[in-house]
């Protein structure tokens, strides 16, 4: 009997050791939080189906969710990079969008920490994956977006890595996004304002395939602008 204990305590050692790497790398899932998603349990979708508004916020079965631990450019920012600007939010949200139209597995989304998010409330914070890939940590990774502080240390570690190699908006100068949206500008930026308002109390990104079929004189620099002019995004037609 002691020879059989023995070997089960074996077995399991490695086991153990095998949930906690997997626990120490992936997402951090921490639930209880509001706005709750329409569905507890999270949601799924085939990455062509997720729709992205900029480079860290996406709508998906027509709710918008915050991607949860991340920060992007804002849409319209732009970034210096050897004495020349570049449209450093476009690329992000872009890439973001190249994430889900290429996911070879279908996308799933979960809550997230809402306390150590750092974002406003009013959207559901989410953490998504694509298979085992952690969106935010591959966008924090590619030089795409920045930490939130205190929200992964995971996170922090790949935005240290990425700063250090010049990847990315790394690899010049930014106004940070949270400074960006208080209006702060890099000396010489023709930041643009990328989101409108159709005079409804719904507002538009210009990713959007809806986008083209508005005008508006209502321009807006970000999603979280919109938000603080109560402003809702515009939902899908029914």
């Amino acid at each position: 009997m002691k020879r059989v204990i023995r070997l089960i305590v074996l077995l399991a050692i490695p086991a153990l050791i095998a949930i906690g790497l997997h626990w120490h790398s992936a997402p951090v899932r921490a639930a209880d939080n509001a706005p709750q998603l329409d569905d507890p349990a999270g949601l799924e979708a085939r990455g062509r189906d997720v729709q992205v508004i900029d480079g860290d916020t996406v709508m998906i079965a027509g709710q918008v969710l915050d991607i949860a631990g991340m920060d992007a450019p804002e849409l319209g920012q732009q970034c210096l990079h050897n004495g020349s600007f570049w449209d450093c939010g476009m690329s992000s949200a872009m890439q973001l969008r190249k994430y889900f139209a290429m996911a070879p597995f279908d996308v799933h989304c979960w809550p997230g920490d809402q306390e150590r998010a750092g974002k406003a409330g009013d959207f559901p914070i989410v953490e998504c994956g694509i298979g085992e890939r952690d969106v935010a940590a591959a966008m924090i990774s590619d030089g795409e977006a920045l930490p939130i502080a205190g929200y992964s240390h995971r996170y922090d570690r790949l935005s240290r890595d990425a700063d250090n190699a010049g990847i990315g908006i790394h690899g010049g100068d930014m106004i940070a996004p949270s400074d960006w949206r208080v209006g702060k500008r890099l000396d010489g930026e023709t930041g643009r304002c990328l989101f409108i308002a159709d005079g409804k109390g719904n507002y538009l990104s210009t990713l959007d395939p809806r986008f083209a079929d508005f005008a508006s004189d209502t321009k807006i620099c970000s999603d979280e602008e919109a938000r603080d002019m109560n402003l809702n995004y515009l939902p899908p037609s029914p």
